[in-house]
């Protein structure tokens, strides 16, 4: 039996916390594929997506996350997160979204918010960047398999990016 351990990996370190239009950074003919491409796969097993024109900057989602692990609430708050995300019913970027959701799933508000605020885990997800990227990851989802990380690879179906370099990001803190 294989014990599996989500590790945060923020993909969009770039993106100011208010986010980037998905226009802007893929192009308007790309995004439109991206997401036609996306809603197909969700439509076809059952999910609600409801995607927003923005590409987020999930560093605080993860940092909430790893608050959620300190206190077993992990898996709850992993959950919550993904269902918020993906059907539109908060903001992954936004404090006070985080705060209601990790307090849906039992954590506590001023803690978190605390948490979230001072960028608690931000060794943790920076250190986890560092090794993902180190082992050839730079997507998501993305698997490894132990010890080290002796194999790594994207799981799942990868949409293509645009040709050439990415557009640049406003520069703006985490």
């Amino acid at each position: 039996m294989a014990h599996v351990t989500w590790l945060p990996f923020e993909l969009h370190p770039e993106a100011p916390p208010e986010g980037i239009p998905r226009d802007v950074y893929f192009g308007r003919a790309p995004s439109d594929r991206i997401q036609s491409h996306l809603q197909s796969i969700a439509d076809s097993v059952g999910l609600i997506m409801s995607q927003r024109d923005v590409i987020i900057n999930s560093r605080r989602a993860l940092g909430a996350a790893e608050f959620a692990r300190e206190r077993k609430r992990f898996g709850d708050m992993h959950q919550a997160l993904f269902k918020a995300h993906w059907e539109g019913t908060g903001k992954l970027e936004d404090v006070d979204d985080l705060v209601r959701i990790g307090s849906s799933v039992g954590l506590d508000a001023a803690d978190l918010r605390s948490a979230i605020e001072a960028d608690r885990y931000a060794e943790v997800i920076d250190g986890n960047r560092r090794l993902a990227t180190s082992v050839g990851i730079d997507a998501i989802p993305a698997c490894a398999t132990l010890p080290r990380w002796r194999s790594a690879r994207r799981c799942g179906p990868r949409p293509s990016r645009p040709a050439g370099p990415r557009r640049a990001a406003p520069a703006h803190g985490r």
